[in-house]
Order: C-alpha cells, then structure tokens, then sequence
C-alpha cells in the first residue's frame, strides 16, 4: 500500500518518515545505583556485591499520557515548552491554547493537536491560509503537493513520470518555474540540477527520483524538508512542524 493510502490513524499519512529530532528532545539519562561499599569493619570486606537491576521511572499506567509541546525561539534548537495535558490543543496567532501574536504568516486558529484514544497525537491544520508543513526525511510527491526547501517554498506540478515542474511561491504569488527531469533532480544552493538562491539552503539540499511508482523526493539538507500536509497526519514519536514562519518540536511522553 502507497504511503497516500495511509489512514491519519495507522501512521503519518503520506510521510515514508518523520525526520529525526532526536538531537532537539533532551531527556534525563538514569544509571543503575551503586553497589554499596564494603564495610571494612564486618566479616564481609571485600566480598563482591551482586549487581542491582536499575529500577524502572515511575510512569502513570491508568491516566492517559501527556506530550511537550517545544515553541522554538529563532535560531535556535530550544524555547518555550508547552505541557499537553488535555485531549486538545489549538495553535494560532489570536486564538486557542498556544498564541504567537507576531507571525503574521499564521492564521487566528492554525492547527489542532488532538490525544487520539488508541495511542498517539494527531496534527490537523484548520485551513490555515499558508499551511502546516510538518518536517521529514522523504515523502512521496503528487500533483500541487507544496514543499519547503530552506525558506523557499515550492509547488510540485506533474508531467509524467520523467519530468515535472516545481513553482516557486510566495504570499504574493507565483515565482520561478524550474524543470525536472528524471531519473534524478537534485536542489540545492551551488551545482545541482535546481539552484535556489536562499542562505538557508544547502549546497545539496535535496534529491528527487521518479520511477514507474511516482516521484519521490529525499532530504539532505541541514535545514530539512518541509511538506505541506493535506490531511491530519499521526505524530506517535517526535516531530518537527512549521505554523506561518514558527517552528515546533512535538515531544509525545509514554
């Protein structure tokens, strides 16, 4: 099964993966304790002690658990973290749980975060004007799919199954066209098949291949790659999302 044919309940959608951000969510290492010292005063100096099992973290096992939400300051990999602890959560610059005044690029309500009752967190954009684009490591691309490639967000206009268009966008409207052509396109800043003009964007930023299933398109770029998502997708591990120019990192707890 395609990963389009995912169900928002079965997995993320139409992401192959969700990006790593293992090196964004920071938890407290634990060690076993140490084994007491000998007493020197007792018939039993020097013997060796047994080693001890670590206990296991106290975790809750009949409420329902809670998620970090991580509103990350420019820049930066930390900022303000937000504890989830209801069923819902609402994103957005004036209204719902979490407001970010500033970016005019989010809408009043942009996205909802809901505890989905069989497991998992699932991220919905409320049609938003500019869209939610969620972070990772490959996707698969269909017609009018939009992308973010550093800051540069593109639009993915299907050919055929050899050559494609992607259009750069913008909030005032369309920009460039660039071809692409198979059986490899790569993106980046110098040297590939589409160079963009955008300091956010790596030398080789990323690498797209058609095939008889469709076109596809991978991330090798310090700065990710962002797909716009069309339907909710399920967040059961960490992830990456962008509301308007605003990064989060969701962080599920369990």
């Amino acid at each position: 099964m395609s990963s389009d044919q995912h169900s928002p309940s079965h997995g993320a959608g139409f992401f192959d993966s969700f990006d790593s951000v293992a090196h964004l969510v920071r938890h407290a290492g634990t060690n076993p304790p140490s084994a007491p010292a000998a007493d020197s005063g007792s018939g039993t100096a020097g013997r060796p002690t047994a080693p001890q099992a670590a206990d296991s973290i106290y975790r809750p096992t009949v409420r329902r658990p809670m998620a970090l939400l991580h509103v990350v300051d420019d820049g930066r990999d930390d900022g303000e973290v937000v504890r989830l602890r209801g069923d819902t959560t609402v994103v957005g610059r004036s209204e719902g749980d979490v407001i970010v005044p500033h970016d005019l690029l989010m809408s009043p309500r942009h996205v909802r975060i809901d505890r989905l009752p069989e497991g998992g967190w699932r991220l919905t954009d409320l049609a938003s004007g500019t869209g939610t684009f969620v972070r990772v490591d490959r996707a698969k691309l269909r017609h009018d799919r939009v992308i973010q490639i550093g800051s540069t967000r593109m639009r993915f206009q299907e050919v055929d199954l050899t050559e494609a268009w992607l259009i750069e966008e913008s909030h005032t409207g369309a920009g460039r066209r660039h071809e692409c052509h198979g059986p490899v396109t790569t993106i980046g800043r110098a040297g590939c098949t589409i160079v963009l003009d955008d300091p956010f964007v790596g030398e080789i930023h990323a690498e797209m291949r058609c095939s008889p299933a469709g076109w596809r398109i991978r991330n090798t770029g310090a700065n990710g790659l962002w797909v716009r998502i069309d339907e909710p997708v399920v967040m059961a591990a960490p992830a990456q999302f962008l509301c308007g120019e605003q990064r989060f990192v969701f962080e599920p707890l369990s």
